[in-house]
């Protein structure tokens, strides 16, 4: 049944308001599974074993190796493929300036810093704060060699001499400073062992530097993306290895170090900007097919799955409006920097 229903959705015959009912549904139905609530505790033991990530050569092919014409066509003029702030503003460009702006406060950003963007994108954060900061030397982070292309050639064509990217895998991680401020934006959720890789971050902050994190999030559960079955669709093709984390998260993870501030998004910021992508996808089907001809093998057949991932997305964020499914920002800071004050 299941099967038969993905098919048909895959090739456009099931209308939007049956796919959104069908995804509500399957949304609600996770949070009356027992089994999720007993498995947190087992899920925070998981995440301080193994590699920092799995499948990333999966989850790379998976969303960051297809062509960037394809999200300059879906996403808004800063290229920020995360969750956008949409207080006031009525379109997708100004609603990720007004993220990208509220990371700067929160990050407490400020001239002349040494920041790394640790799984950078298409480069949004990376480029807007080289551009307000001529002073900060800013190094960006990312397993796709598109998107490092793209940046270094952003950063080339606008002079941008304070501003360098490089292809790195989480799991080899490579760093050679010690920097003041460390931003991750939604890598969180492609992490399989959070204690490693904070301990690795925590090595590389200065003293009194700040690690700054946004992650989507549940607000009591956490599991991971892991295929099964059928119904296991989201993880098939498009979160291989991932993970959705509870909004406690980081309390369970404080050896190096400590949080000290949150906040949260509601969840139908992300309901709108997961919204504003399909409505850019369905108005440039024309190219986006054109695109996807020389890249997957049944273009029309992905181009439903982009589709329905970004109404699953939709629905998802807007369950209970926004306070069951939401982002969270989290500022952390040195373990030791914190007991001398």
């Amino acid at each position: 049944m299941i099967r038969q229903a993905l098919y048909l959705s895959e090739r456009g015959f099931i209308p939007d308001f049956i796919l959104k009912k069908a995804v509500y549904y399957l949304s609600k139905s996770r949070f009356s599974d027992s089994s999720l609530i007993e498995n947190k505790l087992n899920i925070i033991k998981k995440l301080s074993q193994g590699d920092i990530a799995e499948s990333t050569n999966e989850a790379n092919e998976q969303h960051y190796e297809v062509p960037p014409d394809f999200f300059k066509h879906v996403l808004g003029s800063n290229l920020k493929y995360s969750c956008s702030l949409f207080d006031g503003t009525q379109t997708l460009s100004k609603a990720e300036e007004a993220m990208l702006s509220l990371y700067i406060e929160r990050a407490k950003i400020k001239d002349n810093q040494k920041i790394l963007d640790l799984g950078c994108g298409w480069g949004s954060f990376s480029l807007y704060i080289a551009r307000k900061f001529p002073s900060c030397q800013i190094t960006s982070v990312s397993n796709s060699k598109d998107q490092i292309d793209f940046i270094n050639k952003q950063a080339q064509d606008l002079n941008l001499s304070n501003l360098t990217a490089h292809r790195q895998d989480v799991n080899s991680l490579n760093l050679t400073s010690k920097y003041d401020r460390i931003v991750s934006i939604e890598m969180f959720e492609h992490v399989r062992n959070y204690k490693r890789l904070l301990a690795k971050l925590s090595h590389h902050l200065a003293d009194q530097g700040k690690v700054f994190v946004h992650i989507f999030c549940h607000k009591e559960l956490a599991y991971l993306y892991e295929q099964e079955n059928d119904s296991d669709w989201m993880t098939k093709y498009f979160f291989q290895g991932g993970i959705m984390p509870s909004a406690d998260i980081f309390s369970h993870f404080n050896d190096d170090l400590i949080v000290k501030q949150t906040w949260q998004v509601e969840g139908i910021h992300y309901s709108k900007t997961s919204h504003e992508w399909l409505k850019n996808l369905d108005n440039k089907k024309k190219e986006v097919l054109e695109l996807f001809s020389h890249h997957y093998p049944n273009p029309l057949v992905w181009f439903h799955r982009w589709r329905i991932f970004f109404l699953t997305c939709e629905v998802f964020f807007a369950i209970n409006n926004g306070s069951e499914y939401f982002v969270s920002h989290y500022l952390l800071e040195k373990k030791h920097a914190l007991n001398k004050k």
